[in-house]
Formats: structure tokens, C-alpha cells, sequence
């Protein structure tokens, strides 16, 4: 009796660590199961379609935004400085973001606020925090070996504020990541939209869109007077994004059903449209960042509508006639990557320049510009060369490292998941 009661306590002994290693294995595949998760963001629920559902016009038009803000963060593009003038994409090209957001929202994913809201705080937040950290790191590595006067100082970039409030108001506070400022605006945007869409369910859309349009007068309005930091910059920014995220929304139920019964309308709108961009987009210098401008005041609002309604038009039909290819999905998937790291890639490419040609002597603009790209009268044939060379890295190599790690993260979670299945 006596053994059998050792025994009996022997096997629950062991089947009680049993239970314990299934829930610390279980625990750590949670944890690395939710880092995977968050540091694989989306701006939309578009790149995780099955091909049947994706909407190809939506890949292309993303590709097409994501090239416009690599293209203006360097120099002119070469040979194309009259499209350049005319066509100013500085005053859309954030715009079409939003745009897409708005296309892509359906009312079902109003019903719950609460879980809306924490997934796009999972998908947006957590990652912009996350890289915001990453870089942190990568700058301060940059200041032990090779310091630029522009780069932050390595115990600023540390600190709370500069960590976790920053990356919503200017987004500067690494520099070499400060494109993903915009991250920041649209959660706020679609929170706030969010909030909106509940309170007002009862109105049109097109009633939204005229609201909308008077918020975003007045935040340009304000803009001349209000001081562009702080909360009010946040504010004015937001006044505006409302509008264009309600923009797509009115895309997708008033105006494609009309471009695609009329096939023939399409040609005049899209030449139309390219005339407006030509008008109201020349000599307007709009930055979405600080939120100050020259010009008109519906200049902000009239070039970013008509940039959005043109590149989505433009979209559609290049949907039609080029064939389906995985480039157009990859630069897609990848526009989170590239938007977070493609200003690290032009600093590489420029520290490489500098210091294996020193013969140029450019390292000490190199040092003092952080907009400086490798431009001399002693290579002005090969200039056309390294630009659109450096313009390719830094779209293909993001885009490389993206699905580096969606590889990396399947094989990881199949891992995880054996691991799992083995304990039970």
C-alpha cells in the first residue's frame, strides 16, 4: 500500500512538471509569437489579402506613394526637374496614405472601438515605439565611431519624452528614422475618425465629406497664427488628415463605381486632374511635417485632393494593363520598411562614398548636412549613375529585409508551434 501511494504521488510529481514546462514553453512562445506580431506592421489590411481579394490598384498605388516620399527626401531627380516643378509631390504624396486608409476601411470595423483600437495599437504604436528604440540604439553606435554634427546626442535620443512622446509631434528625435513621424498622425487620425464615424453613423458620407472639408479649412486657417509645435501642431495636422482619410472613403462609394462603368471618362479625368495638380500644386511650398506653407490657404487642401484622385485613377488602369508580378506586391508589403529605413540606407551609401573616394574631399559635408548627397563637377556624367543607384538601394534593400524577416518569422513560429504540440 505503502508503494503504491509513493508511486501514485511519484506520477503526479511528474505530471505536474509536466504541466509546468508546457506553460513556460507556452509563455515564451507567446511572448516571441507577440514581438513577431508587432514588428511586422501594416498600414492596412490589404498586404495580408489572399491574391484572389487584394486589390492590385491599392498595391500599385502604395508602391507609387512610397517611391514619391524616397524620391523627395533626395535631390532632384535628374533630367526631370519641369515634372519636378510642376508636379509637386510633396503636397500629396503623405495625403495618399491616408487616402488608402480610408478606402480600405468597411463600417463592420466601427462595431467595436475598443479592439479597433487596440489593433491599431498593435499594428502602428507598438511598432513605431519599437524601431523608435532600434534606432536609438544605431545612432548611438553611429556617435561612438563615426559622430556627425547632426546626429542627437546619444543621452537625448534616451530619454521618456524623446522615446515615447516625440515620434507623435515632430518625429526628429533620431533623425535617420524621421520619416515614420507620419506613423504617429495616423493613429491619432484614425482614432479620432473612429470617434467621429460612431457619433455621426446617422449622416451620409458625402455629409461627412463636407464636415470634414470645414475642419480642414480651418486647421489651414489656424495654421497661420497658431505656433506649428506642441499640441496645436498635432491638432492642425490632424484637421487635415481627417479630410483625406474621408476622401477615400467617398472614392470608393461615389466615384469608382462611375469610373468603371464609364471606361471612356477616365482618359479626360485623369488629364484633368493632371492640369489641376499643375495649377494648384506649382510654387506651393507645403510641408505636412511642420504644417507651414506659402500661398493660398486651399492650396495645401486642393493639390493633395487632386494628387490622391489622380494617382488612384492613374492606379486602376495601370491595374489593367500590366500584368500581375510580385514587384508591385513586394515595394506593397514593404512600404512600412522602407518608409522606416531607407534614409539609413542613403547615409550608408553616402559614409561608403566619402570614405573610399576622399579623394573628392566631402567629408566634412558629409558631417555637417544630413541632406548630402555626393554631387561634383568632377563626376557630373556619373552623377545620374549614383543617384538613381542609390535611389534603387534604398527601396530594394528595405524591401529585402522585410521579407528576410516575414521568412525568418514563419520559421519561427512553425518552430514554436512544434515545440508546443511536443509538450502536449
Amino acid at each position: 500500500m505503502t508503494c503504491f501511494l509513493h508511486e501514485k504521488a511519484r506520477k503526479g510529481t511528474a505530471k505536474k512538471s509536466n504541466i509546468q514546462i508546457f506553460g513556460q514553453k507556452s509563455a515564451t512562445f507567446l511572448l516571441f509569437s507577440f514581438i513577431f506580431r508587432n514588428f511586422a506592421p501594416t498600414f492596412n489590411k490589404n498586404i495580408y489579402m489572399p491574391t484572389k481579394e487584394r486589390n492590385r490598384s491599392i498595391d500599385i498605388l502604395r508602391a507609387i506613394a512610397i517611391i514619391l516620399v524616397v524620391i523627395g527626401h533626395m535631390y532632384p531627380v535628374p533630367g526631370c526637374e519641369w515634372l519636378q516643378e510642376n508636379f509637386r509631390a510633396g503636397s500629396y504624396r503623405l495625403a495618399i496614405f491616408l487616402f488608402i486608409s480610408g478606402y480600405l476601411f468597411r463600417d463592420m470595423e466601427w462595431k467595436d472601438y475598443g479592439s479597433f483600437t487596440l489593433r491599431k495599437t498593435r499594428s502602428l504604436v507598438l511598432p513605431l515605439i519599437g524601431w523608435n528604440i532600434v534606432y536609438a540604439g544605431i545612432v548611438s553606435l553611429i556617435n561612438l565611431r563615426h559622430p556627425a554634427n547632426y546626429l542627437p546626442p546619444t543621452a537625448q535620443m534616451w530619454t521618456l519624452h524623446e522615446l515615447l512622446i516625440e515620434p507623435f509631434v515632430v518625429g526628429h528625435q533620431c533623425l535617420l528614422n524621421l520619416a515614420t513621424w507620419f506613423v504617429g498622425l495616423l493613429f491619432l487620425t484614425l482614432l479620432i475618425f473612429g470617434i467621429a464615424h460612431l457619433i455621426c453613423k446617422k449622416l451620409p458620407e458625402w455629409a461627412m465629406l463636407l464636415l470634414y472639408t470645414g475642419i480642414a479649412f480651418l486647421s489651414l486657417c489656424c495654421a497661420r497664427f497658431l505656433p506649428h509645435s506642441g499640441i496645436y501642431l498635432v491638432l492642425m495636422r490632424i484637421g487635415l488628415a481627417l479630410f483625406f482619410v474621408q476622401l477615400g472613403r467617398c472614392f470608393r462609394i461615389y466615384i469608382e463605381p462611375l469610373i468603371r462603368t464609364r471606361k471612356l471618362w477616365w482618359i479626360i479625368i485623369l488629364l484633368g486632374l493632371a492640369w489641376c495638380i499643375s495649377v494648384y500644386g506649382k510654387e506651393n511650398s507645403y510641408i505636412w511635417l511642420f504644417f507651414n506653407f506659402s500661398g493660398n490657404v486651399l492650396r495645401p487642401l486642393l493639390a493633395g485632393t487632386f494628387g490622391c484622385l489622380f494617382w488612384m485613377i492613374a492606379s486602376m488602369q495601370i491595374a489593367k494593363w500590366l500584368p500581375q508580378n510580385k514587384v508591385e506586391r513586394a515595394i506593397s508589403n514593404g512600404t512600412w520598411s522602407i518608409m522606416t529605413n531607407h534614409l539609413l540606407v542613403r547615409f550608408m551609401c553616402c559614409w561608403a562614398f566619402v570614405h573610399f573616394f576622399p579623394e573628392y574631399g566631402m567629408r566634412d559635408a558629409f558631417s555637417n548636412d544630413f541632406w548630402f548627397f555626393p554631387r561634383s563637377a568632377n563626376f557630373v556624367s556619373w552623377f545620374t549613375v549614383l543617384y538613381f543607384a542609390v535611389l534603387s538601394l534604398e527601396i530594394v534593400l528595405p524591401v529585402l529585409w522585410q521579407l528576410g524577416f516575414d521568412r525568418f518569422k514563419g520559421h519561427a513560429r512553425s518552430i514554436f508551434y512544434t515545440l508546443t504540440n511536443r509538450t502536449k
